[in-house]
């Protein structure tokens, strides 16, 4: 018996139906009660897991109990395996068991860690086993493989249960599953945004900090973690059922529907679940930029009891973030096989969306080089956001209208001319020179030893400052005795030989003379 091998299936589409050779060659179905039972006991041992372990000291009673529990279940859904690998997974659970109960024996962390250690080897032993391969036979590429399929299975372990309840509960209504598989690719993108509104903005975060403490109020647990431990107990508990036969007295039923593999087709559901929810999310917030951008630092102040410049330390980065992620969510949907229209529709919304953030992003810029001054980060930023912001509307402009041949091509040689133009441009003598003009023009506090972290390409621009604006001989002469020493000390390998290096030697040796 054997179920899905969703670290294979999903990325490569398959749309066979979920079937094994076992170790006589005789294929076996896996059917739709199997994965529910694999379900259900992934539910359960997930939120055992979250009661008994998460959030507790290691190596407490609570793991040997969850490990048992686990074991139970995992002899449970064997269960019509043959007797020979039923009794081979009661010894690996048995390793597993024993390891937890010796961590509750010690409280050293040289012990608890190493037991932790033996039941994660376990669990990936029994996960190589299922493969068909025999440990006294395994070759360093075979093990290398396994380990990287072993978090993926573990990771995705729970798609082919789920899928089965989607099949068992739709009663023929394809809509209904349709939008119940959107809203599982949605949730996590969902979230992984609103975290990045909720750091860019100080109403958001707010917001949801006092949604949180509602939701702690309501409920004994956080859902978002025992939800995440379910998901990855579903996976572990999956990792002892591939590639098995059943027992000789199992007859697998041909009636119960076989899993669907098809996770990357999606249709008109799926489609306007993903992307209207990305939108609605998106406008939603843009709708608050928008508030700021039209009224002005005051408006900003009062909503966000912030002054400005807290307000302008944060958002930038998280705002660039966000345009990448999005860039990436659009071209993932696009290799899909979603639904052309709604995804052009929503696609464009977002693009839009994004390049009123890319210009709130800007405006947060704008606003710390006021109050603190540039920085290399942000330069490098801002190069990084130009670039983003064109290849999304190159996106716009290929993709969207159903051209993809010379998407790539064009995004990658921008890429690469951003890169040159920002090398050319002296990015660190840039800085330099705008933090120097602020100092002297807006009395910004100059900060000279960030300054001297620029490396050799500042040192031109702040000796031309220094000379430009009369800078008293002590002064002058204490500068020159605080540069980094790497400048001064001269190459003693013409392969070390560097421009700005040598260029920054040559105006320290100048000035020091005159000292």
């Amino acid at each position: 018996m054997t179920i899905l091998d969703p670290s294979r299936s999903v990325s490569a589409g398959l749309s066979t139906a979920v079937t094994a050779k076992s170790r006589h060659g005789k294929d076996v179905p896996y059917t739709t009660s199997d994965m529910l039972a694999l379900l259900l006991s992934g539910v359960l041992c997930g939120l055992a897991l979250h009661w008994l372990v998460w959030d507790r000291h290691p190596g407490g009673l609570g793991l040997f109990i969850w490990a048992a529990l686990a074991s139970m279940a995992v002899c449970w859904l064997n269960r019509r395996q043959t007797r020979a690998w039923r009794l081979e997974l009661g010894v690996w659970a048995l390793v597993m068991v024993s390891a937890a109960g010796l961590a509750i024996l010690r409280a050293s962390p040289a012990v608890i860690l190493p037991m932790y250690l033996v039941m994660l080897l376990s669990l990936g032993l029994v996960f190589y086993k299922t493969s068909g391969h025999e440990l006294a036979e395994a070759r360093l590429p075979m093990l290398i493989k396994a380990a990287w399929q072993f978090p993926a299975q573990v990771a995705l372990g729970i798609l082919p249960p789920l899928d089965a309840l989607l099949r068992s509960s739709r009663h023929g209504n394809t809509r209904v599953r349709g939008i119940l598989r959107g809203s599982l690719f949605a949730a996590p993108l969902l979230f992984v945004f609103i975290t990045l509104f909720a750091s860019a903005d100080v109403l958001i975060n707010q917001q949801l900090t006092r949604l949180a403490s509602m939701l702690a109020e309501l409920t004994p647990v956080t859902p978002f973690i025992s939800l995440v431990l379910i998901v990855l107990t579903t996976g572990i508990l999956s990792c002892t059922l591939n590639r098995k036969q059943h027992g000789a007295d199992a007859t697998p039923t041909d009636d119960l529907p076989r899993i669907s593999t098809s996770w990357l087709r999606l249709g008109m559901e799926e489609t306007a679940v993903i992307m209207g929810s990305l939108t609605g999310l998106f406008l939603a917030f843009v709708a608050l930029q928008t508030f700021y951008l039209f009224g002005g630092y005051e408006v900003i102040a009062e909503r966000t009891g912030l002054t400005l410049a807290n307000y302008a330390r944060r958002g930038f980065f998280e705002l660039l973030l966000v345009a990448g992620l999005t860039l990436a969510v659009l071209m993932s949907m696009a290799a899909t096989e979603c639904h052309q229209r709604l995804f052009r529709v929503f696609g464009a919304i977002l693009i839009g969306c994004v390049m009123i953030m890319l210009v709130s992003a800007v405006l947060r810029l704008s606003l710390y080089i006021e109050y603190f001054g540039m920085t290399l980060s942000r330069m490098m930023a801002l190069a990084l956001m130009g670039w983003l912001g064109a290849t999304l509307l190159w996106f716009a402009v290929t993709v969207l209208r159903g051209s993809t041949r010379h998407f790539l091509s064009v995004s990658l040689y921008g890429a690469i001319a951003v890169a040159l133009i920002f090398a050319i441009s002296n990015p660190a003598a840039r800085v330099a020179q705008i933090n120097l003009q602020l100092a002297q023009e807006r009395q910004v506090p100059l900060d000279e030893s960030y300054l001297m972290r620029l490396g050799a390409d500042a040192l031109p621009a702040y000796v031309s400052f220094l000379e430009t604006n009369n800078t008293p001989g002590w002064a002058y002469c204490s500068f020159i005795r605080n540069w980094p020493i790497q400048t001064s000390t001269p190459a003693n390998d013409w392969r070390d030989w560097n421009r700005a290096r040598e260029r920054a030697r040559e105006l320290v040796r100048s000035a020091a003379g005159s000292c």
